[in-house]
Protein backbone atom coordinates (compact mmCIF):
# COMPACT_ATOMS: atom_id res chain seq x y z
CA UNK A 1 0.00 0.00 0.00
CA UNK A 2 1.36 3.44 -0.85
CA UNK A 3 2.33 5.48 2.17
CA UNK A 4 0.03 8.30 3.07
CA UNK A 5 1.94 11.57 3.42
CA UNK A 6 2.06 12.97 6.91
CA UNK A 7 0.39 16.15 5.68
CA UNK A 8 -2.47 14.11 4.21
CA UNK A 9 -3.05 12.34 7.51
CA UNK A 10 -3.14 15.69 9.30
CA UNK A 11 -5.60 17.12 6.78
CA UNK A 12 -7.86 14.08 7.21
CA UNK A 13 -7.81 14.55 10.96
CA UNK A 14 -8.70 18.24 10.59
CA UNK A 15 -11.60 17.40 8.29
CA UNK A 16 -12.90 14.85 10.80
CA UNK A 17 -12.65 17.42 13.57
CA UNK A 18 -14.64 19.92 11.54
CA UNK A 19 -17.49 17.45 11.36
CA UNK A 20 -17.96 17.80 15.14
CA UNK A 21 -17.80 21.60 15.52
CA UNK A 22 -20.89 23.88 15.68
CA UNK A 23 -20.39 24.80 12.03
CA UNK A 24 -21.68 21.33 11.22
CA UNK A 25 -25.06 22.08 12.83
CA UNK A 26 -28.22 22.02 10.67
CA UNK A 27 -28.43 24.90 8.23
CA UNK A 28 -30.40 27.98 9.23
CA UNK A 29 -33.65 28.51 7.27
CA UNK A 30 -33.45 31.14 4.53
CA UNK A 31 -34.14 34.73 5.69
CA UNK A 32 -33.73 33.67 9.34
CA UNK A 33 -30.90 34.27 11.76
CA UNK A 34 -29.59 31.51 14.01
CA UNK A 35 -27.65 31.74 17.23
CA UNK A 36 -25.60 29.10 18.95
CA UNK A 37 -26.04 29.76 22.67
CA UNK A 38 -28.78 29.23 23.59
CA UNK A 39 -29.84 27.53 20.32
CA UNK A 40 -32.13 30.16 18.78
CA UNK A 41 -33.85 30.69 15.43
CA UNK A 42 -35.16 34.18 14.72
CA UNK A 43 -37.48 34.49 11.71
CA UNK A 44 -39.41 37.58 12.70
CA UNK A 45 -40.88 40.13 10.29
CA UNK A 46 -40.09 38.32 7.03
CA UNK A 47 -43.59 38.07 5.58
CA UNK A 48 -43.64 34.29 5.99
CA UNK A 49 -47.09 32.88 5.18
CA UNK A 50 -46.22 29.57 6.84
CA UNK A 51 -43.64 28.35 9.32
CA UNK A 52 -40.39 28.06 7.35
CA UNK A 53 -39.17 24.56 6.62
CA UNK A 54 -35.92 23.23 7.98
CA UNK A 55 -36.06 24.53 11.53
CA UNK A 56 -33.13 23.00 13.41
CA UNK A 57 -34.59 20.24 15.59
CA UNK A 58 -32.41 21.21 18.56
CA UNK A 59 -33.52 24.86 18.67
CA UNK A 60 -34.75 25.93 22.09
CA UNK A 61 -36.08 29.37 21.17
CA UNK A 62 -38.15 30.05 18.05
CA UNK A 63 -39.09 33.66 17.20
CA UNK A 64 -41.69 33.73 14.41
CA UNK A 65 -43.60 36.89 15.31
CA UNK A 66 -44.68 39.69 12.95
CA UNK A 67 -45.25 37.50 9.92
CA UNK A 68 -48.46 36.48 8.10
CA UNK A 69 -48.52 32.82 9.12
CA UNK A 70 -52.08 31.55 8.73
CA UNK A 71 -52.08 28.00 10.12
CA UNK A 72 -50.08 25.82 12.50
CA UNK A 73 -49.64 22.11 11.78
CA UNK A 74 -48.56 19.15 13.86
CA UNK A 75 -44.93 18.12 13.58
CA UNK A 76 -43.68 21.62 12.82
CA UNK A 77 -41.80 22.29 16.06
CA UNK A 78 -39.08 20.19 17.66
CA UNK A 79 -39.27 18.63 21.13
CA UNK A 80 -36.42 20.84 22.43
CA UNK A 81 -38.46 24.04 22.05
CA UNK A 82 -38.63 26.03 25.29
CA UNK A 83 -39.79 29.44 24.02
CA UNK A 84 -42.14 29.85 21.04
CA UNK A 85 -43.24 33.32 19.90
CA UNK A 86 -45.95 33.42 17.24
CA UNK A 87 -47.61 36.71 18.10
CA UNK A 88 -48.74 39.26 15.48
CA UNK A 89 -49.46 36.81 12.67
CA UNK A 90 -52.66 35.83 10.81
CA UNK A 91 -53.15 32.49 12.54
CA UNK A 92 -56.72 31.28 12.13
CA UNK A 93 -56.36 27.53 12.73
CA UNK A 94 -54.22 25.28 14.91
CA UNK A 95 -54.18 21.63 13.88
CA UNK A 96 -54.81 19.14 16.72
CA UNK A 97 -51.52 17.89 18.11
CA UNK A 98 -49.48 20.94 17.08
CA UNK A 99 -48.12 21.41 20.61
CA UNK A 100 -48.63 17.87 21.91
CA UNK A 101 -45.02 16.70 21.61
CA UNK A 102 -43.29 19.73 23.08
CA UNK A 103 -42.47 18.49 26.59
CA UNK A 104 -39.93 21.27 27.26
CA UNK A 105 -42.13 24.22 26.25
CA UNK A 106 -42.30 26.91 28.94
CA UNK A 107 -43.55 30.00 27.09
CA UNK A 108 -46.04 30.11 24.23
CA UNK A 109 -47.13 33.44 22.75
CA UNK A 110 -50.07 33.34 20.33
CA UNK A 111 -51.23 36.87 21.08
CA UNK A 112 -52.34 39.50 18.59
CA UNK A 113 -53.72 37.02 16.07
CA UNK A 114 -57.08 38.63 15.25
CA UNK A 115 -58.20 35.75 13.03
CA UNK A 116 -57.86 33.19 15.83
CA UNK A 117 -61.48 32.80 16.93
CA UNK A 118 -61.80 29.16 17.98
CA UNK A 119 -59.57 26.82 19.98
CA UNK A 120 -60.04 23.06 20.28
CA UNK A 121 -60.41 21.75 23.85
CA UNK A 122 -57.14 19.79 23.63
CA UNK A 123 -55.02 22.52 22.00
CA UNK A 124 -52.63 22.82 24.97
CA UNK A 125 -52.92 19.35 26.47
CA UNK A 126 -49.62 17.76 27.40
CA UNK A 127 -47.73 21.02 28.05
CA UNK A 128 -46.88 20.09 31.61
CA UNK A 129 -43.96 22.53 31.86
CA UNK A 130 -45.73 25.52 30.33
CA UNK A 131 -45.37 28.55 32.60
CA UNK A 132 -46.62 31.45 30.43
CA UNK A 133 -49.45 31.35 27.88
CA UNK A 134 -50.28 34.47 25.85
CA UNK A 135 -53.65 34.60 24.09
CA UNK A 136 -54.27 38.35 24.26
CA UNK A 137 -55.88 40.35 21.47
CA UNK A 138 -57.34 37.49 19.49
CA UNK A 139 -61.08 37.23 18.86
CA UNK A 140 -62.00 34.41 21.18
CA UNK A 141 -65.65 34.87 22.14
CA UNK A 142 -65.51 31.78 24.37
CA UNK A 143 -63.11 29.18 25.71
CA UNK A 144 -63.96 25.46 25.70
CA UNK A 145 -64.18 23.70 29.03
CA UNK A 146 -61.02 21.78 29.76
CA UNK A 147 -58.76 23.84 27.51
CA UNK A 148 -56.36 24.49 30.41
CA UNK A 149 -56.58 20.96 31.81
CA UNK A 150 -53.25 19.58 32.99
CA UNK A 151 -51.35 22.87 32.84
CA UNK A 152 -50.19 22.51 36.43
CA UNK A 153 -47.04 24.61 35.94
CA UNK A 154 -48.78 27.61 34.39
CA UNK A 155 -48.11 30.86 36.24
CA UNK A 156 -49.02 33.62 33.76
CA UNK A 157 -52.17 33.58 31.62
CA UNK A 158 -52.92 36.50 29.29
CA UNK A 159 -56.49 36.54 27.94
CA UNK A 160 -57.08 40.28 27.68
CA UNK A 161 -58.77 42.07 24.78
CA UNK A 162 -60.48 39.11 23.18
CA UNK A 163 -64.20 39.74 23.35
CA UNK A 164 -64.92 36.86 25.74
CA UNK A 165 -68.63 36.81 26.57
CA UNK A 166 -68.55 34.52 29.61
CA UNK A 167 -66.31 32.40 31.82
CA UNK A 168 -67.74 29.06 32.87
CA UNK A 169 -67.24 27.41 36.26
CA UNK A 170 -64.01 25.43 36.75
CA UNK A 171 -62.41 26.86 33.60
CA UNK A 172 -59.17 27.42 35.55
CA UNK A 173 -59.57 24.54 38.02
CA UNK A 174 -56.25 22.83 37.13
CA UNK A 175 -54.10 25.96 37.43
CA UNK A 176 -52.97 25.57 41.04
CA UNK A 177 -49.77 27.56 40.39
CA UNK A 178 -51.29 30.44 38.41
CA UNK A 179 -50.25 33.79 39.88
CA UNK A 180 -51.31 36.31 37.19
CA UNK A 181 -54.63 36.18 35.32
CA UNK A 182 -55.36 38.98 32.85
CA UNK A 183 -58.98 39.13 31.68
CA UNK A 184 -59.43 42.85 31.05
CA UNK A 185 -60.84 44.27 27.85
CA UNK A 186 -63.41 41.53 27.25
CA UNK A 187 -67.24 41.51 27.33
CA UNK A 188 -67.90 39.37 30.40
CA UNK A 189 -71.15 40.38 32.14
CA UNK A 190 -71.19 38.17 35.24
CA UNK A 191 -68.90 36.14 37.50
CA UNK A 192 -70.41 32.92 38.80
CA UNK A 193 -69.69 31.10 42.04
CA UNK A 194 -67.11 28.65 40.69
CA UNK A 195 -65.42 30.71 38.00
CA UNK A 196 -62.13 31.08 39.92
CA UNK A 197 -62.21 27.76 41.70
CA UNK A 198 -58.84 26.01 41.94
CA UNK A 199 -56.58 29.10 41.98
CA UNK A 200 -54.94 29.07 45.44
CA UNK A 201 -51.78 30.83 44.21
CA UNK A 202 -53.43 33.69 42.32
CA UNK A 203 -51.79 37.02 43.14
CA UNK A 204 -53.12 39.39 40.47
CA UNK A 205 -56.55 39.40 38.83
CA UNK A 206 -57.38 42.05 36.24
CA UNK A 207 -61.05 42.27 35.26
CA UNK A 208 -61.34 45.93 34.29
CA UNK A 209 -62.90 47.16 31.04
CA UNK A 210 -65.46 44.36 30.84
CA UNK A 211 -69.27 44.66 31.07
CA UNK A 212 -69.70 43.24 34.56
CA UNK A 213 -73.09 43.88 36.15
CA UNK A 214 -73.11 41.04 38.69
CA UNK A 215 -70.56 39.19 40.83
CA UNK A 216 -71.63 36.17 42.86
CA UNK A 217 -70.99 36.61 46.56
CA UNK A 218 -68.68 33.57 46.53
CA UNK A 219 -66.94 34.29 43.22
CA UNK A 220 -63.64 35.10 44.95
CA UNK A 221 -63.77 32.27 47.48
CA UNK A 222 -60.44 30.45 47.73
CA UNK A 223 -58.29 33.33 46.45
CA UNK A 224 -56.49 33.65 49.77
CA UNK A 225 -53.28 35.01 48.21
CA UNK A 226 -54.80 37.59 45.89
CA UNK A 227 -53.16 41.00 46.42
CA UNK A 228 -54.31 43.01 43.37
CA UNK A 229 -57.86 43.18 42.00
CA UNK A 230 -58.99 45.54 39.22
CA UNK A 231 -62.72 45.93 38.64
CA UNK A 232 -62.82 49.48 37.29
CA UNK A 233 -64.59 50.50 34.09
CA UNK A 234 -67.43 48.01 34.34
CA UNK A 235 -71.18 48.36 34.96
CA UNK A 236 -71.30 47.44 38.64
CA UNK A 237 -73.88 49.22 40.77
CA UNK A 238 -73.41 47.07 43.89
CA UNK A 239 -71.58 44.05 45.32
CA UNK A 240 -74.25 42.09 47.19
CA UNK A 241 -73.16 39.62 49.82
CA UNK A 242 -69.73 41.14 50.44
CA UNK A 243 -67.66 39.07 47.96
CA UNK A 244 -64.47 40.98 48.88
CA UNK A 245 -64.54 39.48 52.38
CA UNK A 246 -63.02 36.32 50.90
CA UNK A 247 -59.76 38.15 50.06
CA UNK A 248 -57.66 38.39 53.25
CA UNK A 249 -54.41 39.29 51.43
CA UNK A 250 -55.85 42.01 49.19
CA UNK A 251 -53.66 45.14 49.04
CA UNK A 252 -54.68 47.07 45.92
CA UNK A 253 -58.24 47.51 44.65
CA UNK A 254 -59.65 49.62 41.80
CA UNK A 255 -63.41 50.14 41.61
CA UNK A 256 -63.70 53.51 39.86
CA UNK A 257 -65.66 54.09 36.63
CA UNK A 258 -68.65 52.01 37.76
CA UNK A 259 -72.21 53.33 38.31
CA UNK A 260 -72.21 52.70 42.06
CA UNK A 261 -75.60 53.03 43.76
CA UNK A 262 -75.04 54.65 47.16
CA UNK A 263 -78.33 53.60 48.70
CA UNK A 264 -78.95 50.54 50.86
CA UNK A 265 -77.23 48.36 48.28
CA UNK A 266 -73.92 50.06 49.10
CA UNK A 267 -73.86 49.03 52.75
CA UNK A 268 -71.93 45.70 52.38
CA UNK A 269 -69.15 47.37 50.40
CA UNK A 270 -69.09 50.40 52.70
CA UNK A 271 -68.88 48.14 55.79
CA UNK A 272 -66.05 46.15 54.19
CA UNK A 273 -64.03 49.33 53.65
CA UNK A 274 -64.55 50.31 57.31
CA UNK A 275 -62.97 47.11 58.61
CA UNK A 276 -60.25 46.69 55.96
CA UNK A 277 -56.99 48.45 55.17
CA UNK A 278 -56.65 48.33 51.43
CA UNK A 279 -55.18 50.83 48.99
CA UNK A 280 -58.18 51.69 46.84
CA UNK A 281 -59.16 53.99 44.03
CA UNK A 282 -62.02 56.43 44.68
CA UNK A 283 -65.48 54.85 44.53
CA UNK A 284 -67.70 57.72 43.29
CA UNK A 285 -71.45 57.36 43.68
CA UNK A 286 -73.60 57.58 40.54
CA UNK A 287 -76.94 57.50 42.36
CA UNK A 288 -79.13 58.63 44.07
CA UNK A 289 -78.90 62.17 42.67
CA UNK A 290 -78.18 63.86 46.02
CA UNK A 291 -75.11 61.63 46.52
CA UNK A 292 -73.75 61.70 42.99
CA UNK A 293 -70.01 62.31 43.09
CA UNK A 294 -69.68 61.40 46.78
CA UNK A 295 -67.11 58.72 47.51
CA UNK A 296 -68.88 55.58 48.70
CA UNK A 297 -66.12 55.03 51.23
CA UNK A 298 -66.95 58.31 52.92
CA UNK A 299 -70.62 57.63 53.58
CA UNK A 300 -71.72 57.84 57.22
CA UNK A 301 -73.51 55.24 59.35
CA UNK A 302 -76.63 57.40 59.49
CA UNK A 303 -76.89 57.20 55.69
CA UNK A 304 -78.03 53.60 56.21
CA UNK A 305 -80.40 54.14 59.17
CA UNK A 306 -83.48 53.50 57.04
CA UNK A 307 -82.06 50.30 55.52
CA UNK A 308 -83.37 46.89 56.66
CA UNK A 309 -80.98 44.57 58.44
CA UNK A 310 -79.32 42.02 56.18
CA UNK A 311 -79.32 38.33 56.95
CA UNK A 312 -75.90 36.92 57.79
CA UNK A 313 -74.66 33.65 56.32
CA UNK A 314 -71.42 33.47 58.26
CA UNK A 315 -71.97 29.92 59.50
CA UNK A 316 -72.63 28.70 56.00
CA UNK A 317 -69.53 30.49 54.75
CA UNK A 318 -67.34 28.95 57.45
CA UNK A 319 -68.55 25.45 56.59
CA UNK A 320 -67.83 26.02 52.92
CA UNK A 321 -64.38 27.35 53.74
CA UNK A 322 -63.57 24.22 55.74
CA UNK A 323 -64.65 22.03 52.83
CA UNK A 324 -62.43 23.95 50.45
CA UNK A 325 -59.44 23.77 52.78
CA UNK A 326 -59.82 20.02 53.03
CA UNK A 327 -59.92 19.48 49.27
CA UNK A 328 -57.17 19.55 46.72
CA UNK A 329 -56.01 17.80 43.61
CA UNK A 330 -52.55 16.72 44.73
CA UNK A 331 -50.77 19.38 42.66
CA UNK A 332 -47.60 20.89 44.10
CA UNK A 333 -47.72 24.66 44.48
CA UNK A 334 -44.66 26.38 43.06
CA UNK A 335 -42.41 28.26 45.40
CA UNK A 336 -44.11 27.00 48.56
CA UNK A 337 -42.05 24.11 49.95
CA UNK A 338 -44.04 22.11 52.45
CA UNK A 339 -47.29 23.83 51.50
CA UNK A 340 -49.31 22.23 48.75
CA UNK A 341 -52.58 20.74 47.73
CA UNK A 342 -52.20 17.19 48.91
CA UNK A 343 -48.41 16.84 48.98
CA UNK A 344 -45.34 18.99 49.73
CA UNK A 345 -44.56 21.63 47.13
CA UNK A 346 -41.44 20.86 45.16
CA UNK A 347 -41.70 22.90 41.99
CA UNK A 348 -39.54 26.06 41.86
CA UNK A 349 -41.23 29.35 41.08
CA UNK A 350 -40.31 30.95 37.75
CA UNK A 351 -38.74 34.40 38.02
CA UNK A 352 -41.43 37.03 37.36
CA UNK A 353 -39.12 39.06 35.11
CA UNK A 354 -38.99 36.16 32.66
CA UNK A 355 -42.65 36.14 31.71
CA UNK A 356 -44.44 39.09 33.28
CA UNK A 357 -44.39 41.72 30.60
CA UNK A 358 -46.70 44.37 29.19
CA UNK A 359 -48.71 41.63 27.50
CA UNK A 360 -46.53 41.88 24.42
CA UNK A 361 -43.01 40.46 24.11
CA UNK A 362 -40.20 43.02 23.88
CA UNK A 363 -37.76 43.46 21.01
CA UNK A 364 -36.53 40.30 19.39
CA UNK A 365 -32.79 39.63 19.30
CA UNK A 366 -32.51 41.29 15.89
CA UNK A 367 -33.95 44.43 17.40
CA UNK A 368 -34.89 46.80 14.55
CA UNK A 369 -38.62 46.07 14.58
CA UNK A 370 -40.72 48.61 16.52
CA UNK A 371 -42.45 47.32 19.61
CA UNK A 372 -46.27 47.48 19.52
CA UNK A 373 -47.93 49.54 22.25
CA UNK A 374 -48.92 47.66 25.41
CA UNK A 375 -52.60 46.63 25.56
CA UNK A 376 -53.12 48.33 28.91
CA UNK A 377 -51.03 50.33 31.33
CA UNK A 378 -52.59 48.28 34.09
CA UNK A 379 -51.06 45.06 32.85
CA UNK A 380 -47.50 46.28 33.24
CA UNK A 381 -45.15 44.30 35.37
CA UNK A 382 -41.72 44.81 36.85
CA UNK A 383 -38.92 45.70 34.45
CA UNK A 384 -36.63 42.95 33.29
CA UNK A 385 -35.02 41.40 30.26
CA UNK A 386 -37.56 38.90 28.95
CA UNK A 387 -35.47 37.93 25.94
CA UNK A 388 -33.67 35.21 27.81
CA UNK A 389 -36.06 33.09 29.90
CA UNK A 390 -33.39 30.43 30.10
CA UNK A 391 -30.13 31.47 31.78
CA UNK A 392 -27.40 31.96 30.94
CA UNK A 393 -27.87 33.92 27.72
CA UNK A 394 -24.81 34.45 25.60
CA UNK A 395 -24.01 38.08 24.73
CA UNK A 396 -24.78 39.11 21.19
CA UNK A 397 -21.12 38.95 20.16
CA UNK A 398 -20.91 35.34 21.36
CA UNK A 399 -24.25 34.48 19.79
CA UNK A 400 -23.37 35.74 16.31
CA UNK A 401 -24.39 33.60 13.35
CA UNK A 402 -22.03 30.78 12.48
CA UNK A 403 -18.41 32.06 12.44
CA UNK A 404 -15.55 30.27 10.57
CA UNK A 405 -13.89 27.79 12.85
CA UNK A 406 -10.30 28.37 13.97
CA UNK A 407 -9.19 25.17 12.17
CA UNK A 408 -10.17 26.43 8.71
CA UNK A 409 -7.15 28.78 8.19
CA UNK A 410 -4.78 25.99 9.26
CA UNK A 411 -6.41 23.59 6.83
CA UNK A 412 -6.02 26.18 4.07
CA UNK A 413 -2.28 26.34 4.70
CA UNK A 414 -1.81 22.58 4.67
CA UNK A 415 -3.85 21.59 1.63
CA UNK A 416 -1.60 23.28 -1.04
CA UNK A 417 1.37 21.29 0.30
CA UNK A 418 -0.32 17.89 0.00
Amino acid sequence: RPAVPAGGRLAALLLAALAWVPGGAPACPALCTCYVSPPTVSCQANNFSSVPAGLPPGARRLFLQNNVIGALRAGTFGPSTVTLWLYSNNISSIQPGTFRHLPALEELDLGDNPHLRVLAPDTFHGLRRLQALHLYRCRLASLPSGIFRGLHSLQYLYLQENGLLYLQDDLFADLANLSHLFLHGNRVRALSEGVFRGLPSLDRLLLHANRLVAIHRRAFRGLARLTILYLFNNSLAALPGDPLAALPALQFLRLNANPWACDCRARPLWAWFRRTRVSSSPVPCASPPHRRGTDLRHLRPRDFDACPEEEEDEEEDEEEGEEEDGGGGGVAVMGTPGRALGRPGTLPAAPPSAFYRDGLPPHDLRGPQPRPPPPSRDSRGPPGDARCPQAPCAPMAAAAPHQPHVLLPLLGLLLPRL
